[in-house]
């Protein structure tokens, strides 16, 4: 055996130097296989928690269009159901004058027209009348359940996390 004190300060130097690198070069190998590995599981995480996320959004859309539906069709068929029933409860005694159809069409369209051009659109019965308002309603109706559809809709997906 060599004795240590024999060896040259430049060999020493040298040997300090060289195990000082392989044990830097040792430690970041070590490190970086850590990392990568630790990123890989979080990644692995990221997208477990994406897909999870996707499918419970998916289950609360389904669920929205499904209430949403079957609130439609109950809507549309007391609409009809109304509609159909203003001939046997309104006697057709009376007509409203062009002006009445005029006015109600503004009121519909949330615009003033040319009342030269609408006046000779001809009279219109009470039942016709009644049937184009219930009508109207219906559909007023319908976009107010679609309305709270989409706010439950938004509601829930926001809980989502």
């Amino acid at each position: 055996m060599i004795p240590l004190l024999a060896v040259p300060l430049a060999a020493k130097i040298a040997i300090a130097t060289t195990l000082v690198i392989a044990l830097f070069s040792a430690g970041l190998y070590v490190g970086n296989r850590l990392g990568i590995s630790s990123c890989q599981e979080a990644v692995i995480e990221a997208q477990a928690h994406s897909i999870e996320t996707g499918i419970k959004q998916a289950v609360v859309s389904d669920k929205t269009v499904t209430e949403y539906v079957d609130r439609v069709q109950i809507m549309q068929g007391k609409s009809r159901t109304i509609i159909k029933e203003i001939p046997i409860y309104v006697k057709d005694t009376c007509t409203l004058s062009a002006d009445w159809r005029l006015w109600h069409n503004n009121a519909v369209y949330n615009a003033v027209s040319d009342t030269t051009r609408d006046s000779d659109e001809g009279t219109v019965t009470a039942t016709d009348a009644l049937e184009t308002v219930a009508a109207n309603y219906g559909i007023c109706h319908e976009n107010s359940q679609t309305l709270q559809a989409l706010q439950s809709w938004v509601r829930e997906q926001s809980s989502i996390r």
